[in-house]
């Protein structure tokens, strides 16, 4: 019974040309059933949704401060710190191990890239803004302003300098985001300790430098690529800090959610409560809870995805950001399979090597331009198509961008969970063996170093979550797009026609992402 579970696992995973352990793709039978559900559901939503009511603009939500413990616990000054203090001392575990530990066996990558980068997502899924709050660079950035861990400052250490107003965007943050990947990828960073413990110290430096500089928390609002992605995200989130009763808000006078008083700092991102409208911007801090005098701030439990169906205006640099997300993950599991990168000219490195004679970097550097912006631009011409289609002249196809790039978040974000679903499953269990050796000496400090270490899902049980998730991401994108296209179109046989050419886009990306984890995937680790 052992040697055939032995030889099963060992007919899963093997290695690449390159020497990863790869992952197998998801069988044939699911994949084609993948193929099959997304084209049938994507009609059969369609059709319920085009007999269903018109979109409304209030949602059920339940405050979850109406449990006094939980207020009392978000006002106590230290609750925040608990979280911070203890992921700080990981992250600076993470520096520490990354250049003082093995090249190799070492706990840095694993706890990054495994652990952190590919949890992420599914912590954004289900409680929004959550990092933001555990944020241990934020803990940084306000232990250095403040001269204490939690509390109210009444003079923090920074210049106090208005942002510059050319950057009150999230462009500066979607420069860094391409950057990122393209660093990770392209110098392999998730397999290097030292390349990823330099790293997590520019981030620190990213979030200490403007803190001393900038007034409040203006890179976490702006150029934090990290908080702008989840704040993206978030908006499908369950969760949600909003005025309990608006009238309050409008008729107070000292405006402390903004300014801050002696029970509360002010609003780190520089926002008012009643303007509060997506979570895009809000870091979570509950400092506002802390600060209102009419407690009249809740923490709501809401539906999944109401931000995109109620967001009150669009923005360029939203819309932009959403469609490289679902261009840069796309692109980020492409380069993870063999067709990306393996001997001979048959790979894309490959071939962009043979046909522009450029090295390893540079031919990286040109197949990542142009798979990003292929994605881009067939998302564009769709716009255009759309707008054509529909037959309203004063909406154009830029407009339909914006609008539709909102739809296209869900089909991101799940793909995206898809995807670190494999990392996090398949590969989070190396962490066992390093909690007792961080630096790769041979250790074994809490006896685990030894243990046995397995997947924590089957591979059967991956590939059925990869597939339930894309196909959940899909109709989820399908209901947004839907109560956008009776926002864009007063006229509803408008609406259902701009919604033909939206839904093939959605249909092209998720058949996209399925064929992605159809392909055999390289592992960042063995299960050595």
């Amino acid at each position: 019974m052992n040697e055939s579970i032995h030889e099963h696992h060992m007919h899963q995973h093997h290695m690449s040309d390159t020497g990863a352990m790869v992952m197998a793709g998801i069988p044939d039978w699911l994949y084609y059933t993948g193929i099959a559900l997304i084209l049938i559901l994507s009609f059969i939503i369609v059709e319920i949704l085009n007999k269903g009511s018109t979109t409304t603009k209030s949602y059920k939500k339940f405050n979850l401060l109406t449990y006094h413990f939980i207020k009392r616990l978000i006002k106590t000054p230290y609750f925040r710190f608990l979280f911070q203090f203890p992921l700080f001392l990981i992250f600076c575990l993470i520096i520490y191990a990354g250049i003082a530990g093995h090249g190799i066996i070492n706990i840095a990558p694993v706890l990054t890239w495994t652990i952190w980068w590919a949890g992420l997502v599914l912590l954004v899924l289900f409680f929004g803004k959550a990092w933001c709050y555990i944020c241990p660079w934020d803990f940084a950035a306000t232990l250095l302003q403040h001269m204490k861990p939690f509390g109210v400052a009444k003079k923090p250490l920074t210049l106090g300098l208005e942002w510059p107003a050319g950057l009150k965007n999230i462009y500066l943050a979607t420069g860094l985001f391409i950057v990122l990947t393209f660093i990770e990828l392209g110098f392999k960073v998730t397999s290097s300790p030292r390349d990823t413990a330099v790293l997590a110290i520019v981030i620190l430096l990213l979030s200490l430098g403007p803190a001393l500089i900038f007034e409040k928390r203006s890179f976490c609002k702006y150029g934090c690529l990290v908080g702008r992605i989840s704040g993206l995200y978030a908006m499908f989130s369950p969760i949600e800090i909003r005025s309990v009763n608006k009238k309050v808000c409008q008729n107070c006078k000292t405006q402390d959610c903004f300014n801050g008083n002696r029970k509360g700092n002010p609003c780190p991102t520089s926002l008012l409560m009643p303007e509060v409208n997506e979570n895009t911007y809000c870091i979570l801090c509950t400092e506002c809870i802390k600060s209102c005098p009419h407690d009249n701030v809740a923490v709501n439990l809401r539906p999944f995805g109401t931000d995109l169906r109620h967001f009150k205006e669009v923005r360029k640099d939203e819309a932009l950001l959403a469609i490289i997300m679902l261009a840069l993950t796309s692109f980020h599991g492409i380069t993870m399979t063999e067709i990306w990168e393996s001997s001979g000219s048959r790979s894309v490195t490959g071939a962009i090597k043979a046909l522009f004679n450029t090295g390893p970097l540079a031919s990286f550097a040109i197949a990542m331009a142009g798979i990003n912006l292929a994605i881009i631009a067939i998302y564009r011409l769709f716009c255009t198509i759309t707008a054509k289609f529909a037959g309203q002249s004063e909406i154009t196809g830029a407009k339909v961008f914006l609008y539709y790039a909102y739809s296209i978040l869900p089909v991101a974000l799940f793909y995206h969970l898809a995807h670190n679903s494999m990392h996090l499953f398949m590969e989070g269990q190396n962490i066992i063996p390093l909690l007792s050796d961080p630096l790769g000496e041979g250790k074994n400090y809490f006896g685990t170093a030894t243990l046995p270490v397995m997947p924590l899902l089957s591979d059967t049980t991956v590939w059925l979550l990869q597939v339930f998730l894309i196909v959940t991401g899909h109709v989820a994108g399908i209901v947004i797009a839907h109560h956008i296209s009776k926002r864009l179109y007063t006229d509803t046989v408008k609406a259902r026609r701009s919604l033909i050419p939206i839904l093939i886009v959605m249909i092209l990306s998720s058949l996209l992402s399925l064929w992605i984890v159809h392909l055999d995937m390289d592992m960042r680790s063995s299960f050595m």
